[in-house]
């Protein structure tokens, strides 16, 4: 699959819908948003339905209310396309309930972009897979950039950018290629608010977010020399600070940034599974870890979904990563 592929396969559908995996990001969700914007400029009828609700850092992308969560209404737009186009998922069933729903249509072909390796091609019609990519929106950016160069909008800039942010750490991880450098130079030169997106963002902490990052910072553990951070959290914690399943989002970045930190890992106990979010420097390779914990995502940036119960989950979480580091630095 390659760019004029996906230009003649999008010129060739009228109603299509964009896609993204559950608990969405800044990748996922300005992908989409640049791909609803380059939809809308080309006369399709398009909407993005998500299994989730857009997360409140990102509501600023939502004043026309093209966000949409998964619903009746929605699921009869998605039985009624010509195409569907999934973004940033690494698995299928990432997709959470339209993934079900998909899983009982047969009449709709599914385009999937993305830069995580995935497992599952043969659910999609057709697949564009750049692992080299810092973000979608690196994608994206190339396919306007080769495709539709003239539809190329501020809104479309601003998606991307967002997602090249987000994906990268504001720039800072190891997967910030020139092409990142390069968008954030043309949003800024086609007047994309890049300090306001900022704020939004990540200067936009509720106190609940800031009360509970305190009591998470009090009960920190350190393992395997030191290298390990890690926290659990769960729902009692949340509700002791009066906030929401958001606040916690952004923890397991912030610790890694701690001296002699390696990798960073949050369990967050959703009684009966556990939610499991790794990142790492770049010594270890967090997704090969995630992979044997039926999860996936980047080397320095994965998580998981396991069964069980919390104690029992973080007892073999915390086995596994301690036997890993000690293999790699044999």
């Amino acid at each position: 699959m390659d760019f004029k592929s996906i230009s003649s396969l999008i010129s060739k559908s009228n109603k299509i819908f964009v896609s993204s995996h559950i608990n969405p990001d800044g990748d996922s969700l300005g992908s989409s948003y640049a791909v609803y914007h380059l939809l809308s400029q080309l006369g399709k009828d398009c909407m993005i339905i998500n299994h989730s609700p857009l997360p409140k850092m990102y509501n600023f992308l939502n004043k026309e209310n093209i966000f949409h969560e998964h619903n009746s209404e929605t699921a009869a737009f998605i039985k009624n396309s010509d195409l569907g186009i999934i973004l940033d998922i690494g698995d299928f069933y990432r997709l959470g309930d339209v993934a079900l729903l998909l899983d009982e249509i047969e009449n709709i072909e599914l385009l999937n972009i993305d830069h995580h390796n995935i497992t599952d091609l043969k659910k999609f019609d057709y697949n564009f897979i750049n692992t080299k990519s810092s973000s979608v929106g690196e994608i994206i950016y190339e396919l306007v950039i080769n495709e539709f160069e003239n539809y190329l909008s501020k809104e479309i800039l601003e998606g991307i950018y967002i997602a090249v942010l987000t994906d990268t750490g504001s720039f800072k991880h190891n997967n910030t290629t020139e092409l990142s450098h390069l968008i954030a130079k043309e949003s800024i030169k086609r007047g994309v608010d890049t300090t306001k997106i900022y704020q939004s963002i990540y200067e936009n902490s509720s106190r609940s977010r800031i009360k509970l990052l305190g009591n998470v910072i009090q009960n920190l553990k350190f393992d395997c020399n030191n290298q390990l951070v890690w926290f659990g959290v769960n729902q009692d914690m949340i509700k002791e600070v009066g906030g929401s399943n958001e606040d916690f989002e952004g923890f397991t970045d912030f610790f890694r940034s701690i001296n002699g930190v390696e990798i960073s890992l949050m369990l967050y106990d959703l009684k009966g599974k556990v939610r499991i979010s790794l990142r790492s420097k770049g010594l270890y390779k967090v997704d090969e870890l995630a992979k044997q914990m039926g999860g996936g995502g980047h080397p320095y940036a994965s998580a998981a979904l396991i069964e069980g119960d919390f104690s029992e989950v973080k007892k073999s979480v915390l086995n596994l990563i301690s036997n890993y580091i000690n293999q790699t630095n044999k």
